[in-house]
């Protein structure tokens, strides 16, 4: 006799279940999900999980951002978005104006004082960017702009502008990716905001390179 799966039934499963606070269940949720529902590029219902239970919205395409260790509450990452292994969205600042360095006289959890006083930013990842390996985003670096690329081991201490290269420690602005028109034109297109299957219908020009370099 043949088992029927039924996924509606599977996904809420999957959603309720992951309320229970077990790490271990957590993680094997999260496993079963990326198989059964189409993984990073595709599931819906982990981007579900991530929103409702961890405060972090991530577009649909976009993969590699799904560790939490990693990437700290209230982050919002655009579509078709790549982050490649160990890049690290920091969660916040030693606060350097205070007598002491250490955690206790700034974060209320452990104590010892009332008010946190560590600056925890919402980070604003735009669409299709690419981070990559070992890149380090300071807060301060709150807003990476939609097509920025972000060179591996990077150690970014300040927002990125669209479509801007940056690299090194610190990192800085080594080039844009096109003219200054063509980024116009490509943020008035919102490509972005359309479907994968969609978009292929338009081989030639996402296949092709575009020959303007700064």
């Amino acid at each position: 006799m043949s088992l029927k799966v039924n996924f509606k039934t599977i996904n809420k499963l999957c959603f309720y279940g992951y309320r229970i606070n077990n790490s271990f269940l957590r993680r094997l949720i999260i496993k079963v999900t990326l198989i059964y529902d189409g993984g990073e590029f595709y599931s819906s219902l982990i981007r579900k999980i991530y929103s409702y239970y961890h405060d972090v919205d991530i577009g649909m395409y976009s993969y590699g951002c799904f560790n939490l260790d990693n990437i700290p509450r209230g982050t919002k990452i655009g579509r078709y978005c790549s982050f490649a292994r160990n890049s690290v969205l920091v969660m916040g600042d030693h606060p350097l104006r205070l007598k002491s360095l250490h955690p206790f006289f700034a974060n209320p959890a452990l104590g010892f004082v009332k008010q946190l006083k560590i600056y925890r930013p919402r980070y604003e990842i735009g669409h299709d960017v690419w981070i990559g390996t070992n890149a380090l985003i300071l807060p301060n670096a709150a807003r990476i702009g939609t097509g920025a690329v972000i060179g591996a081991g990077s150690v970014v201490t300040h927002e990125v502008p669209p479509f801007a290269l940056v690299a090194g420690n610190p990192a800085r602005i080594i080039k844009y990716r096109f003219s200054e028109q063509v980024r116009k034109d490509i943020i008035e297109s919102r490509w972005w905001e359309r479907n994968i299957d969609d978009i292929t219908k338009e081989s030639s020009y996402f296949k092709t390179f575009l020959n303007e370099m700064e």
